[in-house]
C-alpha cells in the first residue's frame, strides 16, 4: 500500500498523503489509523478489510489502543489514561485493594524482609502476572509507578507476603 515501517517502531508505518502524513499502528489485532483527511482514512480502512475482512471502527475524539484511553480534545491537547485497563487488572487479581496510597510504601520500598513468607502456587502466579501488566501500564501511562513496577520486577523469581503488600500499594499511585 506504499507505507513505509518506522525504523525506530516496526508496528508503526507511515505515508504522506496530501502532504500530510498517514499514520497506521498495530499490535496483533489491535490497529488504530489517522490522517488529517477522513477520505483517506475511508480508503485505507476499506483497502484493509478488502485484504483481511471487516473490522470493528470507532471514529471521534475518543479511542481505546491495547487498553490505553485516548482522548484527543478540542483543545488540541491528548490525554491518556489506563484506569479501565488498571481495574480490570485489580479486579482479577483478587488481591482485595481497596484504599488509595499516595506513595507506594511509606519509604520502604528497597526494603527487604528475609524473614517474610515466600509466595506460592496461585499467589506466586498472580505475583508475577500483575507484576508484568503494570509493567505495561507504567511504561505508557503512568511513569510515577515505574520505579516500584521496577524493583517488583526484581522480586518475580522470589517474591514474598512483604512484596504482595508492596504490589497493593503500587495499584493507586
Amino acid at each position: 500500500m506504499g507505507f513505509e515501517i518506522n525504523p525506530y517502531a516496526s508496528c508503526i508505518a507511515n505515508k504522506i498523503i496530501d502532504k500530510k502524513q498517514f499514520t497506521i499502528a498495530w499490535y496483533v489485532d489491535d490497529m488504530k489509523i489517522s490522517h488529517a483527511n477522513q477520505d483517506e482514512v475511508n480508503q485505507i480502512i476499506q483497502d484493509i478489510e478488502r485484504k483481511f475482512g471487516k473490522m470493528s471502527v470507532t471514529r471521534g475524539h475518543k479511542h481505546k489502543f491495547l487498553g490505553v484511553d485516548i482522548n484527543f480534545k478540542h483543545d488540541c491537547t491528548v490525554t491518556v489514561q489506563m484506569k479501565d485497563y488498571l481495574q480490570e487488572r485489580m479486579d482479577e487479581s483478587g488481591l482485595n485493594i481497596t484504599h488509595e496510597a499516595a506513595t507506594p510504601t511509606k519509604g520502604n520500598l528497597f526494603d527487604v524482609d528475609s524473614e517474610s513468607p515466600l509466595l506460592e502456587g496461585e499467589e506466586f502466579d498472580t505475583f508475577q502476572i500483575i507484576v508484568a501488566k503494570l509493567l505495561y501500564v507504567a511504561i505508557r501511562a503512568r511513569v510515577k509507578m515505574l520505579i516500584p513496577v521496577a524493583l517488583l520486577c526484581t522480586r518475580v523469581t522470589k517474591s514474598t507476603k512483604q512484596d504482595q503488600m508492596k504490589l497493593k500499594l503500587v495499584w493507586n499511585i
